[in-house]
């Protein structure tokens, strides 16, 4: 399934379910509880799941198309997570731009929750941000509690998976003291999207490729096959150093390519354009804008 989240002029959500038979999302808010549900591990998530999936395959009779009056696309995630663990350097090539070294470990960060997105179209630019910058990432969604997880607890935890930009100031980050959240976690430094797409239409996490563009230019392009550690595995790694709930999100990591690592760096400006995205999953388009100190 491919869940697409909206928000009204009131903040109030819509979820809308792709129906490629109709080639359109269809209205099913109604069915959140449901569709939470069949999303879980189990005998009874497995028959609901398979009731919609008949439903999709029929075209869904009755289903009303989202209406997209007055609605802004909003974060993929179905509910807020209590944590966002993000891991850095899992890619050797990226590690290599900051350090020279791949990692014996990863690092492991967190992000502020009111760093999700509620608008998918813009990324702020911070009061006082003079290195901006962009991390295309995979990102894992829970459905499962997971503490001291085995790599094959972490993979029956999964219910699906999403995209997140990892927007990082720089300057922030690694000139400001502290640890590396000062700089990850302004408001919508943290756009998950454009779609959660559950773990039965993504049979390989492992092998997904991954695109971000500045302004058209290609940045980075790598497959999560590149990934020092695999996904399920990651997601077990955290699980030793924090109880991970229902709901909660891993963000996996990026390729090369960021700005920081340019010669000479090349951070992103107010006007300038990011696209981010994967062929199994869908593409987001930001703008950057400058914030202002309201």
């Amino acid at each position: 399934m491919r869940l697409q989240y909206y928000s009204d002029e009131e903040g109030e959500s819509v979820i809308g379910l792709w129906v490629p038979k109709r080639e359109c999302f269809i209205d099913v808010t109604d069915q959140e509880e449901q569709l939470w549900t069949c999303m879980l591990p189990g005998a009874a998530s497995k028959k609901m799941r398979k009731e919609i999936e008949t439903w999709i395959s029929q075209g869904a009779p009755k289903g009303v198309p989202v209406d997209m009056d007055g609605l802004v696309v909003s974060s993929a995630l179905h509910v807020l997570p209590g944590t966002i663990a993000c891991l850095g350097k899992s890619y050797a090539a990226h590690a290599m731009e900051f350090s020279g070294d791949a990692p014996t470990e990863p690092s492991i960060f967190l992000k502020a929750v009111s760093a999700i997105s509620s608008d998918l179209e813009e990324v702020l630019r911070p009061v006082g941000s003079a290195k901006l910058d962009y991390e295309v990432e995979l990102a894992v969604i829970l459905g499962d509690t997971l503490k001291n997880a085995t790599e094959e607890e972490a993979a029956r935890a999964i219910v699906g998976y999403t995209l997140m930009c990892d927007y990082s100031e720089r300057a922030f980050q690694l000139e400001r003291g502290g640890q590396w959240t000062k700089g990850k976690s302004y408001e919508s430094f943290a756009p998950f999207g454009p779609v959660l797409v559950t773990k039965d239409e993504i049979h390989d996490p492992d092998n997904l490729v991954l695109t971000l563009k500045v302004n058209g230019e290609i940045r980075q392009q790598d497959t999560t096959a590149s990934l020092i550690w695999p996904v399920a595995k990651l997601v077990a790694y955290v699980s030793q150093f924090m109880t991970l709930n229902p709901g909660d999100v891993i963000s996996t990591g990026t390729p090369s390519g960021v700005g920081h690592g340019m010669t000479p760096p090349q951070y992103l400006q107010p006007g300038d354009v990011v696209e981010f995205g994967c062929d199994k999953i869908g593409w987001v388009r930001q703008h950057v804008v400058q914030d202002t100190a309201d």
